[in-house]
Protein backbone atom coordinates (compact mmCIF):
# COMPACT_ATOMS: atom_id res chain seq x y z
CA UNK A 1 0.00 0.00 0.00
CA UNK A 2 1.40 3.44 0.85
CA UNK A 3 4.71 3.75 2.67
CA UNK A 4 4.79 5.19 6.15
CA UNK A 5 6.51 8.44 6.93
CA UNK A 6 9.73 8.05 8.94
CA UNK A 7 9.18 8.20 12.68
CA UNK A 8 12.55 9.53 13.69
CA UNK A 9 14.30 11.89 16.02
CA UNK A 10 16.86 14.43 14.88
CA UNK A 11 19.70 12.66 16.65
CA UNK A 12 21.46 9.33 16.32
CA UNK A 13 19.42 6.35 17.58
CA UNK A 14 19.04 6.02 21.32
CA UNK A 15 16.22 3.48 21.49
CA UNK A 16 13.70 6.24 22.23
CA UNK A 17 10.67 6.56 20.00
CA UNK A 18 8.10 9.16 19.05
CA UNK A 19 5.49 6.66 17.92
CA UNK A 20 5.89 3.04 18.99
CA UNK A 21 2.79 1.78 17.19
CA UNK A 22 -0.15 3.14 15.20
CA UNK A 23 -2.66 4.84 17.48
CA UNK A 24 -5.42 2.43 16.50
CA UNK A 25 -3.49 -0.47 18.03
CA UNK A 26 -2.80 0.85 21.51
CA UNK A 27 -3.53 -2.61 22.92
CA UNK A 28 -3.46 -5.77 20.79
CA UNK A 29 -6.49 -8.02 21.09
CA UNK A 30 -4.43 -10.70 22.88
CA UNK A 31 -2.95 -11.06 26.32
CA UNK A 32 0.73 -11.11 27.10
CA UNK A 33 1.91 -14.55 28.24
CA UNK A 34 2.97 -12.88 31.51
CA UNK A 35 4.88 -9.81 32.64
CA UNK A 36 8.12 -11.26 31.31
CA UNK A 37 6.73 -12.80 28.13
CA UNK A 38 6.45 -11.62 24.55
CA UNK A 39 3.97 -11.93 21.73
CA UNK A 40 6.81 -12.74 19.34
CA UNK A 41 10.53 -13.43 19.52
CA UNK A 42 12.37 -12.77 16.26
CA UNK A 43 15.63 -14.71 15.92
CA UNK A 44 18.02 -12.92 13.59
CA UNK A 45 19.37 -9.39 13.12
CA UNK A 46 19.81 -9.24 9.34
CA UNK A 47 17.44 -7.72 6.75
CA UNK A 48 14.68 -10.33 7.27
CA UNK A 49 14.89 -10.21 11.06
CA UNK A 50 14.96 -6.42 11.24
CA UNK A 51 12.01 -6.05 8.87
CA UNK A 52 10.00 -8.63 10.81
CA UNK A 53 10.77 -6.96 14.14
CA UNK A 54 9.84 -3.56 12.76
CA UNK A 55 6.42 -4.64 11.50
CA UNK A 56 5.56 -6.69 14.58
CA UNK A 57 6.51 -3.90 16.98
CA UNK A 58 4.70 -1.21 15.00
CA UNK A 59 1.56 -3.35 15.06
CA UNK A 60 1.65 -3.21 18.86
CA UNK A 61 2.96 -6.71 19.53
CA UNK A 62 5.37 -7.05 22.41
CA UNK A 63 8.43 -7.95 20.35
CA UNK A 64 11.93 -9.17 21.22
CA UNK A 65 14.67 -9.43 18.61
CA UNK A 66 17.61 -11.71 19.35
CA UNK A 67 20.70 -11.40 17.18
CA UNK A 68 24.25 -12.66 17.45
CA UNK A 69 25.88 -9.92 15.36
CA UNK A 70 26.83 -12.26 12.52
CA UNK A 71 24.48 -11.30 9.69
CA UNK A 72 25.64 -12.79 6.38
CA UNK A 73 25.09 -9.36 4.82
CA UNK A 74 28.52 -8.52 6.21
CA UNK A 75 30.06 -10.99 3.76
CA UNK A 76 29.33 -8.51 0.95
CA UNK A 77 32.04 -6.12 -0.16
CA UNK A 78 29.44 -3.52 -1.14
CA UNK A 79 25.66 -3.45 -1.63
CA UNK A 80 24.57 -1.89 -4.94
CA UNK A 81 21.02 -3.22 -5.40
CA UNK A 82 19.21 -2.11 -2.24
CA UNK A 83 16.42 0.24 -3.28
CA UNK A 84 16.92 3.78 -2.01
CA UNK A 85 20.71 3.91 -2.32
CA UNK A 86 21.38 4.72 -6.01
CA UNK A 87 25.18 4.54 -5.71
CA UNK A 88 25.19 1.72 -3.19
CA UNK A 89 25.96 1.46 0.51
CA UNK A 90 28.41 -0.38 2.72
CA UNK A 91 26.91 -3.50 4.33
CA UNK A 92 27.84 -2.29 7.82
CA UNK A 93 26.07 1.03 7.27
CA UNK A 94 22.97 -0.68 5.88
CA UNK A 95 22.77 -3.00 8.87
CA UNK A 96 23.24 -0.15 11.34
CA UNK A 97 20.48 1.87 9.68
CA UNK A 98 18.14 -1.13 9.76
CA UNK A 99 18.86 -1.74 13.43
CA UNK A 100 18.47 1.95 14.22
CA UNK A 101 15.04 1.85 12.57
CA UNK A 102 14.03 -1.08 14.76
CA UNK A 103 15.32 0.83 17.79
CA UNK A 104 12.84 3.64 17.07
CA UNK A 105 9.97 1.25 17.87
CA UNK A 106 9.07 -0.43 21.15
CA UNK A 107 10.93 -3.58 20.08
CA UNK A 108 13.46 -4.91 22.60
CA UNK A 109 16.77 -5.92 21.00
CA UNK A 110 19.34 -8.15 22.66
CA UNK A 111 22.59 -9.63 21.41
CA UNK A 112 22.33 -13.26 22.35
CA UNK A 113 22.74 -16.75 20.92
CA UNK A 114 19.67 -19.00 20.87
CA UNK A 115 20.58 -22.52 21.97
CA UNK A 116 17.20 -24.24 21.71
CA UNK A 117 13.46 -23.56 21.66
CA UNK A 118 11.03 -25.65 23.68
CA UNK A 119 7.30 -26.03 23.23
CA UNK A 120 5.12 -24.96 26.17
CA UNK A 121 1.41 -24.71 26.79
CA UNK A 122 0.34 -21.70 24.77
CA UNK A 123 3.73 -20.84 23.36
CA UNK A 124 7.46 -21.43 23.59
CA UNK A 125 10.49 -21.12 25.84
CA UNK A 126 13.42 -19.61 23.95
CA UNK A 127 16.62 -20.75 25.67
CA UNK A 128 19.63 -18.52 25.02
CA UNK A 129 23.17 -18.53 26.34
CA UNK A 130 22.01 -16.16 29.09
CA UNK A 131 18.32 -16.70 29.88
CA UNK A 132 15.03 -18.43 29.10
CA UNK A 133 12.35 -16.29 27.46
CA UNK A 134 8.62 -16.94 27.25
CA UNK A 135 6.78 -16.06 24.04
CA UNK A 136 3.54 -16.78 22.22
CA UNK A 137 5.18 -17.09 18.79
CA UNK A 138 8.65 -17.30 17.23
CA UNK A 139 9.80 -15.97 13.87
CA UNK A 140 13.09 -17.53 12.75
CA UNK A 141 15.15 -15.35 10.40
CA UNK A 142 18.64 -16.62 11.18
CA UNK A 143 20.88 -17.73 8.35
CA UNK A 144 22.60 -20.16 8.25
CA UNK A 145 21.67 -21.73 11.58
CA UNK A 146 18.53 -23.72 12.29
CA UNK A 147 19.74 -26.44 14.68
CA UNK A 148 18.18 -24.60 17.64
CA UNK A 149 14.79 -25.62 16.18
CA UNK A 150 15.48 -29.36 16.17
CA UNK A 151 13.79 -29.99 19.52
CA UNK A 152 10.53 -28.68 18.03
CA UNK A 153 10.61 -31.16 15.16
CA UNK A 154 10.45 -28.48 12.49
CA UNK A 155 10.59 -29.78 8.93
CA UNK A 156 13.73 -28.81 7.01
CA UNK A 157 15.36 -29.69 3.72
CA UNK A 158 19.03 -29.47 2.82
CA UNK A 159 19.73 -26.73 0.32
CA UNK A 160 20.96 -27.63 -3.14
CA UNK A 161 24.76 -27.67 -3.37
CA UNK A 162 25.19 -26.63 0.25
CA UNK A 163 25.31 -27.89 3.85
CA UNK A 164 22.56 -25.67 5.26
CA UNK A 165 19.11 -27.02 6.12
CA UNK A 166 16.34 -24.69 5.01
CA UNK A 167 13.01 -24.50 6.85
CA UNK A 168 9.88 -25.60 5.02
CA UNK A 169 7.06 -23.03 5.21
CA UNK A 170 3.71 -22.34 3.58
CA UNK A 171 2.87 -19.15 1.69
CA UNK A 172 2.30 -17.30 4.98
CA UNK A 173 5.67 -18.27 6.45
CA UNK A 174 4.16 -20.84 8.81
CA UNK A 175 6.10 -24.01 9.58
CA UNK A 176 4.70 -27.41 10.55
CA UNK A 177 4.99 -26.29 14.20
CA UNK A 178 2.05 -24.13 15.27
CA UNK A 179 3.19 -20.66 16.30
CA UNK A 180 6.59 -20.97 14.59
CA UNK A 181 7.20 -18.83 11.52
CA UNK A 182 10.29 -18.42 9.35
CA UNK A 183 11.44 -15.85 6.81
CA UNK A 184 14.42 -14.85 4.72
CA UNK A 185 17.34 -16.89 3.51
CA UNK A 186 16.69 -19.65 6.07
CA UNK A 187 13.58 -20.57 4.04
CA UNK A 188 15.33 -20.60 0.67
CA UNK A 189 14.51 -16.98 -0.19
CA UNK A 190 16.99 -15.65 -2.80
CA UNK A 191 20.22 -14.48 -1.19
CA UNK A 192 19.51 -10.77 -1.72
CA UNK A 193 19.18 -8.24 1.10
CA UNK A 194 16.19 -6.43 -0.38
CA UNK A 195 14.33 -9.67 -1.09
CA UNK A 196 15.04 -10.97 2.42
CA UNK A 197 13.79 -7.75 4.00
CA UNK A 198 10.59 -7.95 1.99
CA UNK A 199 10.10 -11.57 3.01
CA UNK A 200 10.57 -10.71 6.68
CA UNK A 201 7.97 -7.95 6.43
CA UNK A 202 5.53 -10.18 4.54
CA UNK A 203 5.71 -13.02 7.06
CA UNK A 204 5.47 -10.58 9.96
CA UNK A 205 2.23 -9.18 8.57
CA UNK A 206 0.77 -12.68 8.35
CA UNK A 207 1.81 -13.31 11.97
CA UNK A 208 0.26 -10.01 13.07
CA UNK A 209 -2.98 -10.83 11.27
CA UNK A 210 -3.23 -14.17 13.07
CA UNK A 211 -2.71 -12.60 16.50
CA UNK A 212 -4.78 -9.49 15.73
CA UNK A 213 -7.43 -10.57 13.18
CA UNK A 214 -8.87 -7.05 12.88
CA UNK A 215 -5.46 -5.60 11.88
CA UNK A 216 -5.73 -3.88 8.49
CA UNK A 217 -2.34 -2.48 7.53
CA UNK A 218 0.63 -0.47 8.80
CA UNK A 219 -0.14 2.79 7.06
CA UNK A 220 0.19 6.49 7.91
CA UNK A 221 -2.67 8.27 6.14
CA UNK A 222 -3.53 11.97 5.84
CA UNK A 223 -5.93 13.28 8.47
CA UNK A 224 -9.57 12.90 7.45
CA UNK A 225 -8.88 10.26 4.82
CA UNK A 226 -11.33 7.71 6.21
CA UNK A 227 -13.84 10.30 7.36
CA UNK A 228 -14.13 11.33 3.72
CA UNK A 229 -15.32 7.82 2.95
CA UNK A 230 -17.60 7.69 5.97
CA UNK A 231 -15.50 4.98 7.58
CA UNK A 232 -13.73 4.49 10.90
CA UNK A 233 -9.94 4.38 10.95
CA UNK A 234 -8.94 0.69 10.67
CA UNK A 235 -6.74 -1.05 13.21
CA UNK A 236 -3.10 -0.47 12.30
CA UNK A 237 -3.70 2.80 10.45
CA UNK A 238 -2.66 6.18 11.83
CA UNK A 239 -3.91 9.49 10.45
CA UNK A 240 -1.69 12.56 10.78
CA UNK A 241 -2.21 16.23 10.07
CA UNK A 242 -0.32 18.10 7.35
CA UNK A 243 1.79 19.79 10.03
CA UNK A 244 2.67 16.46 11.64
CA UNK A 245 3.56 14.98 8.25
CA UNK A 246 5.94 17.87 7.54
CA UNK A 247 7.48 17.58 11.00
CA UNK A 248 8.15 13.86 10.54
CA UNK A 249 9.58 14.43 7.07
CA UNK A 250 11.94 17.12 8.38
CA UNK A 251 13.07 14.90 11.25
CA UNK A 252 13.63 12.00 8.89
CA UNK A 253 15.80 14.06 6.53
CA UNK A 254 17.75 15.57 9.43
CA UNK A 255 18.39 12.12 10.90
CA UNK A 256 19.73 10.77 7.60
CA UNK A 257 21.94 13.82 7.03
CA UNK A 258 23.42 13.58 10.50
CA UNK A 259 23.93 9.83 10.19
CA UNK A 260 25.91 10.03 6.96
CA UNK A 261 27.78 13.18 8.03
CA UNK A 262 29.02 11.32 11.12
CA UNK A 263 29.84 8.21 9.09
CA UNK A 264 31.79 10.32 6.60
CA UNK A 265 33.71 12.05 9.39
CA UNK A 266 34.60 8.74 11.03
CA UNK A 267 36.08 7.33 7.81
CA UNK A 268 38.15 10.40 6.88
Amino acid sequence: MNPTEPTSTDTRPTGETNCTAPEATDEPAIDYPDDEGYHVVVVGGGPAGCAASLFCARAGLRTLQLEDGRSTLQKCAFVENYLGFPLGIEPRDLLEIMRAHVAQTACTVRESTVETIQRTEGGFNVVTDAETIRTRTVLAASWSKSDYLQELGVETEQEEDGPVYEIDTDQQGRTNVEGLYAAGRITGTPHQALVSAGDGARVALHLVSELIPEFYNDWVAPAGYYEGYGKEIPVGVEEVSHEERRLRAERGRAWMREWFDEESSSTN
